[in-house]
């Protein structure tokens, strides 16, 4: 019976570990989204230049996927390292295997991706004649 109920528990917890890991996705996908189309608007005049001067769409759109990239690499190193010293701090924690870490950073790496798609959509729509204040 306490083999059930241990089991049980189990379960549970395993359960709810992997609802907040699917709302602590979809939170982190909404601020990374909204930081990089804010970053994408504030440069949305120097876009407008490079299109004027012949820059190709899938250039900017790889320059906006490269900082959204930069920007989750820097996060889940600072993250992991954040967790890495701030676990022994408390009473209960999560142990998590090289491989966790590893699907963690590839997870990172897909929602920075989604999540850039949304500036650049916009930044590829931009007319050129922004550039020259038209």
């Amino acid at each position: 019976m306490e083999g059930i109920l241990v089991g049980k528990l189990i379960a549970t917890s395993a359960k709810q570990i992997s609802m907040f890991l699917v709302i602590l996705a979809v939170v982190s996908a909404a601020i990374v989204a909204f930081i990089i189309y804010t970053l994408t608007m504030d440069k949305i005049r120097e876009i407008a230049v490079l299109k004027l001067i012949g820059t190709r769409n899938r250039t900017i759109a790889a320059m906006i996927m490269q900082q959204a990239l930069a920007l989750g690499v820097i996060g889940f190193v600072v993250g992991k390292i954040t967790a890495t010293f701030a676990a022994p701090l408390f009473p209960k924690y999560v142990l998590l295997i090289p491989t966790d870490s590893i699907a963690g950073f590839f997870a990172v790496l897909v929602i920075c991706v989604l999540a850039s798609l949304v500036a650049i959509r916009m930044a590829l729509k931009v007319d050129p004649a922004e550039a020259i204040g038209g």
